[in-house]
Order: C-alpha cells, then structure tokens, then sequence
C-alpha cells in the first residue's frame, strides 16, 4: 500500500488512489470516525529539513495525503487504514 502511494505516471505526477481510515488522536483521546477520500495523493516525502518540528513520519508510523480536489492535508496512520483502491485491508 506505501508503494502504491507514491507511484507515478508517466507525466511523473503522483496516481491517485482511493482510502478509508479510522482517526485516531490519544493526544486529545478523539478518534474512531471513519474517513473515506476516494482520490486521495500523497504529500511529501517524509524527510523534513525543518528545524521547528520533523515530525518524523517514518519512525512515528504516519503519512500525510490530501484529496485532489482539496488543499487540506490529513496525516493518517497506514495502521488505521480500513480500505485502500477499493480493496478491504487486513492486519
């Protein structure tokens, strides 16, 4: 699935795909909402050279996408992922 996020076509813009997520905030103890994005594109590479906060995507296990039609980042954990390019995601 991380592989599959960021793929690119031949005009080297990333593919769109298709997720449903659970939330999931302990900081705040919210979550449990299901999110469905159905063109949804990955942000960024995961390595921040920004001296105020790296947040570190891979060692905290999350990544941030957007819809296409959106410029509202969403950081999601690929833990929580319910459904990816329509398929049912098993853990």
């Amino acid at each position: 699935m991380l592989k599959t996020m960021q793929l690119r076509g031949e005009d080297r813009e990333l593919i769109p795909f298709s997720i449903t997520f659970v939330t999931c905030n302990l900081k705040l103890d919210e979550g449990g909402e299901k999110i469905t994005i159905k063109k949804a594109i990955l942000v960024g590479s995961g390595d921040s050279k920004s001296e105020v906060k790296n947040p570190n995507h891979f060692a905290n296990y999350t990544r941030n996408i957007r819809s296409v039609n959106s410029d509202q980042i969403v950081k999601i954990h690929p833990i929580l992922v319910t459904r990816f390019n329509k398929q049912r995601i098993t853990q």
